[in-house]
């Protein structure tokens, strides 16, 4: 299939079209964009149609353009469409996209003032953004495009990086500064980067080596420092756990030893005061540990309203006392004598165990008396040989 060769080219679209005066000629576009094809043709996009760029007439439309090749060999093939290109520039002749090829879209179109210092570009550190660009006291200086707040970095182009210097509010400073420069930027930015590269222990900033073409020097010259932060950052962090776990243990403890106080307070009928312990009431936390499930709203009333229980010897019963700015509750009493009872209960199983932690399960087979003694009923006794003889 035959490529159409084309010659060089403005980048400013032209479309052909009537124009005011009821003739046809060629308009400038300024929103369309070329159009890559397989055979060499000058297209543009601009709206929902596809324009010959030579004639600046319609060609198809844009929902055809993926199936240019059918279009074309529907319609006669390359050869049809250069005879109908030659037909039609024989009748108004050369867009001027070819016949100014020189000619610029900024020519055409002024930029418009609000954009003008928009710039694109990216930091040293290789992040792309949109600057803004301003001058002041004769030196062109750049914000990122969005940056209003008080303390926004000021950059200045250096080596094809935007390189951040300073503060907007201290651009007095910033001109002393660039002043002050003998060798300008990038010599600053060297003599910088030098002066780290020198010191093994010191960073090299990789921004300053980006600007400077040097990233892989600098990359060589971090590594070990990277790596001793990595291992300190690791011990750090490996302290850090230690504490957490010392503290969390030393709180398992306390809340341990503050359920065993209570429940000691209960057996010895004395009064319990509802603490707090690490953020959560005691006596609540008396419920939950001996699985009395209590409803939601009474579970309120123990963790803000409830002061403590305490043991009326002169009615043999618990009772309770709750702060006066708060509402008597309807119902806790009937779950205090359940949390007495299962203290109570609990007691009594602790000492049905064996104090060297034997297994009736397996006959205490793991405790080191086990050939002279067993636990049974409560208490360790001495096995009977003849009870124990094997038949």
């Amino acid at each position: 299939m035959e490529v159409v060769i084309t010659v060089k080219h403005s980048n400013v679209f032209y479309i052909n079209k009537r124009l005011d005066d009821g003739e046809y000629g060629f308009e400038a576009v300024e929103k369309a964009k070329a159009c890559k094809n397989e055979f060499g043709l000058d297209l543009f996009q601009y709206r929902s149609a596809v324009y010959e760029g030579r004639t600046g007439v319609r060609m198809l439309m844009e929902s055809e353009l993926p199936n240019l090749a059918t279009v074309i060999d529907r319609n006669g093939g390359l050869p049809k469409l250069n005879e109908l290109i030659e037909a039609q520039l024989s009748k108004t002749g050369e867009s001027p996209r070819y016949t100014r090829p020189d000619e610029r879209k900024k020519d055409i179109f002024p930029p418009d003032p609000a954009k003008e210092n928009i710039v694109f570009g990216k930091d040293s550190y290789g992040e792309k953004h949109y600057f803004f660009r301003f001058e002041y006291e004769g030196y062109e200086l750049y914000t990122l495009k969005n940056a209003k707040d008080y303390f926004r970095q000021v950059y200045v182009e250096c080596n094809g990086y935007m390189l951040a210097i300073d503060q907007h509010h201290r651009l007095e400073e910033v001109k002393k500064w660039l002043d002050g420069l003998k060798n300008g930027v990038k010599g600053e930015v060297e003599k910088w980067f030098n002066e780290s590269m020198e010191h093994p222990g010191r960073w090299a900033d990789i921004g300053f080596a980006n600007i400077l073409g040097r990233r892989e020097e600098a990359d060589a010259h971090n590594a070990p420092i990277r790596e001793a932060r990595e291992r300190e950052r690791q011990q750090r962090e490996a302290e850090r756990e230690a504490e957490r776990i010392a503290e969390e243990q030393a709180e398992k403890a306390e809340y341990e030893q503050a359920i065993k106080t209570a429940e000691d307070k209960i057996l010895n009928k004395q009064t319990v005061l509802n603490a707090d312990i690490h953020g959560k009431s005691l006596i609540m936390q008396l419920f939950r540990e001996h699985e009395i499930t209590v409803p939601l709203k009474p579970q309120g009333w123990i963790i803000s309203a409830l002061h403590s229980i305490e043991y009326k010897a002169d009615r043999e019963d618990w009772s309770y006392r709750y702060y006066n700015k708060s509402r008597d509750s309807t119902v806790f009493c009937d779950y205090l004598p359940l949390l007495v009872s299962a203290v109570q209960t609990k007691q009594q199983f602790e000492e049905m165990n064996c104090p060297l932690d034997g297994d009736t399960e397996n006959d205490c087979a793991d405790c080191a008396y086990a050939g002279d003694y067993r636990f049974q009923d409560g208490e360790c006794v001495q096995r009977d040989d003849e009870n124990d003889m094997e038949i």
